[in-house]
Formats: structure tokens, C-alpha cells, sequence
């Protein structure tokens, strides 16, 4: 098995640029060296923590979502609110995922 080499690099980084650095590395879970060698192979690294609340809101709309269905079937009336607002909640959930995907250059 050929061995490659490796290198060491540093770099200076002033208070607000290492914590800018910090957040990143935390969010992308990521080692130091993974991390570096994402951003230089694929141009940037995109962290997806923003995600994460919006798969439980959609988790708990498809709960929501499952319920008005089985009262429906079992013939319950369902009131307009109801309806109106898990539609609302569905909505808005699809359009803070499409404004991500846009930013996110998706």
C-alpha cells in the first residue's frame, strides 16, 4: 500500500473569525481536518442544522395530518378550523423548506 504524505498547515485567525470558525466546525460535526478538506474540495461546506426543527414540525403536522384523516374516516366531523390550520402549518413549513433549499443553492 503507497503511503502519502502528509502536511501540516497554520494560519492566524483574529477573535471574531476563530468563533465564526468554532460555530462551524460544531454545527458540521466534523473533525478540524475533515472540515478544511470539504470546504477545499467542494468549495464550501453546507450545515444543515436549520433543517432539524422543521423535521419535527413536519413529524408533528404528519401526526396532525394522520388524525384529522382517521376522524374523517371514522365519519367524525371535522370543524373548517381544523382544517384551515393544519393546512396553514403545512404551508408554511413547505416555504421555510423552500427558502432554505434557495439559499442553500438547491
Amino acid at each position: 500500500m503507497k503511503r502519502t504524505r502528509s502536511h501540516q498547515v497554520s494560519f492566524r485567525l483574529n477573535d471574531k473569525e476563530y468563533a465564526l470558525l468554532q460555530g462551524k466546525l460544531a454545527a458540521s460535526g466534523l473533525s478540524l481536518t475533515e472540515f478544511f478538506i470539504e470546504t477545499i474540495s467542494k468549495g464550501k461546506v453546507i450545515i444543515i442544522s436549520d433543517f432539524i426543527p422543521l423535521l419535527s414540525e413536519l413529524k408533528r403536522q404528519g401526526v396532525n395530518l394522520n388524525q384529522l384523516a382517521r376522524r374523517a374516516n371514522q365519519f367524525s366531523p371535522l370543524s373548517e378550523h381544523e382544517i384551515i390550520n393544519t393546512l396553514q402549518q403545512c404551508q408554511n413549513t413547505y416555504r421555510r423548506l423552500y427558502e432554505l433549499s434557495e439559499q442553500l443553492g438547491a
